[in-house]
């Protein structure tokens, strides 16, 4: 065990010094910089005040154009929808007062009546009509994905809306609780033009947007005329911080009260820290994977079958997680989470996940035409820098894996606002590693990035017949037990196809100043008023 794990630092030095002496590219504009060198003014106690170190900024203001993290934690504070999740991942009510189903196709809802924007217009069911027409019609938008379904949005009274679905879609209410369904004002944007809203967005929700200032900040306070209970914080500022070290800095300089991610050389400092209020480690479950996005267009080496098995062959994920993560991630190769319905759990945890077999990836490359007596096989890799829990050190430990098998890693190392971009426009090389997690609890929502080909086009341009249609099928099934078996089905498929090869299900590691406290949620996502001040 201690020669295996010694293998794995020495593959993570050699990537390191790789990486340097090429040049290894990061995306970001100085932006660390620029933050490492603010000056951090420690808060009050009981200041209202809440300040968090984001590792990458949002990257629209248009919730129908989204579907990240980042924008996921503004527009649960400053919109509506019609369910949300609460902290223990339940989906209530939010505009819906009640709703019934006339048929499997059709469902209605009546919403609350004492809801306005922030522009003192009220939210009705005009509104809600708008914006489903919206996302649901124009293909161009993100969100168009997941509310395609959606074939009329009848307006029955100002209070009800009549939703009708192009199949039985027993998740319709999961779907209307997702960020791009929030609920537009409709006579706003048709008098002004979505530009306008997306310059100074009129919203419903407990914070009004302040002001965004790309790359830097933005500022959340509260909106008086919410229809819920009072915001929590009287300002709520995400400061972007790319770097990592520079966001543990800057906590414990009392410059941000939470940040993400805190890396595993960090842990101590962070946890024992007593200057200030003093800082803690704050640990979560999430359903977050680190995978690589495998890019199987015709003509891309990564459109051989053979060399997608080679690759994770060559990657040893048990190192990964013990040595690098420090136990922070498990083994997996399922896009789904662990504690995800429709979790297949034959493909998770060390025994079932770990194929790590350097000579069994050298004979497959041999098979697939490289190797001794071939052509060196050279990928083009993409990397987020501090965007998630060490990021770039794994992958720069998946890099060194691969070049030991033969690979030829070109490695860049982006910053978290050009992954989004890049995951968001399909501008993926042969690899993009990334991290995604399921932010409505159901495991379709994560398989669809394969098996809805919609979503695959352009990204992994990935395509299997028999995964399609049992996706299909699952979407309308109505029997659990059998949308299950569906499901674990599609992970088997995905397992052996590898359009994805999954690394790690990853926890979260927060870490927190001692004035407040933090639940943290199973999506990652960080909303201002699930963090209050310390009793």
């Amino acid at each position: 065990m201690k020669k295996k794990l010694a293998f794995a630092m020495a593959l993570v030095m050699a990537c390191s010094m790789l990486l340097a002496g090429c040049g290894g590219s990061s995306s970001s504009s100085g932006q660390s910089g620029s933050t490492a060198g603010s000056t951090a003014v420690q808060t009050d106690a009981d200041s209202k005040v809440l300040t968090i170190g984001a590792a990458s900024d949002i990257i629209t203001t248009d919730p129908h154009n989204q579907n990240q993290t980042n924008n996921q934690d503004l527009f649960s504070s400053i919109g509506s929808t019609m369910f949300h999740r609460d902290l223990d991942f339940q989906l209530v009510n939010d505009l819906c007062v009640e709703y019934s189903q006339e048929s499997d196709t059709t469902w209605v809802f009546k919403i609350r009546d004492d809801v306005k924007f922030n522009n003192g217009d009220p939210l009705t069911a005009e509104d809600v009509k708008f914006s489903y027409d919206r996302v649901s019609q124009d293909a161009s938008l993100v969100g168009n994905t997941y509310l395609k379904c959606i074939v009329s949005t009848e307006v029955v009274d100002d209070y009800t809306v009549r939703v009708t679905t192009d199949t039985a879609r027993p998740d319709l209410p999961t779907l209307l609780s997702m960020s791009c369904s929030m609920i537009l004002p409709k006579n706003y944007v048709e008098e002004n033009g979505i530009d306008a809203y997306m310059d100074s967005p009129v919203t419903s929700g407990c914070y009004n947007l302040k002001e965004w200032i790309p790359d830097d900040h933005y500022t959340l306070v509260p909106n008086p005329d919410y229809y819920g209970e009072a915001a929590t914080w009287d300002e709520v500022t995400y400061r972007v911080i790319p770097e990592s070290s520079t966001r543990v800095s800057e906590l414990l300089a009392g410059g941000v009260d939470l940040i993400y991610n805190v890396p595993v050389n960090e842990w101590e400092r962070v946890g024992n820290n007593t200057d200030g209020f003093g800082t803690s480690l704050v640990y979560g479950e999430t359903s977050r994977i680190m995978l690589l996005i495998l890019r199987c267009t015709d003509g891309w080496a990564c459109s051989d079958p053979k060399v997608r098995e080679a690759l994770e062959y060559a990657i040893d994920k048990d190192a990964i997680c013990e040595t690098l993560l420090q136990g922070a991630g498990t083994p997996t190769r399922t896009r789904v989470g662990s504690d995800v319905p429709g979790f297949n759990e034959s493909l998770y945890g060390s025994e079932n996940a770990n194929l790590y077999d350097p000579e069994k990836a050298k004979e497959l490359l041999a098979e697939a035409g490289y190797g001794e007596g071939g052509k060196t096989l050279e990928l083009d890799m993409q990397s987020p820098n501090g965007r998630y829990l060490m990021d770039s050190e794994m992958a720069q430990m998946i890099a060194a894996y691969l070049e030991a098998v033969g690979v030829k890693v070109n490695l860049e190392l982006i910053d978290g606002t050009v992954l989004n971009n890049t995951f968001t426009s399909k501008e993926n090389k042969d690899l993009l590693f990334i991290g995604l997690s399921d932010g409505q609890y159901d495991g379709l929502y994560a398989l669809g990035n394969n098996a809805d080909p919609q979503r695959a086009t352009g990204q992994t341009d990935y395509f299997n017949d028999e995964l399609t249609e049992l996706y299909n099928s699952a979407r309308v099934e109505m029997d659990e037990a059998a949308r299950t078996e569906m499901e674990e089905r599609m992970q088997e498929i995905l397992a052996e196809d590898r359009p994805f090869i999954q690394v790690c299900q990853m926890k979260a590691i927060f870490g927190v100043s001692n004035r407040v406290q933090l639940d943290p949620r199973m999506d990652s996502n960080i909303r201002p008023d699930e963090v209050t001040l310390a009793q």
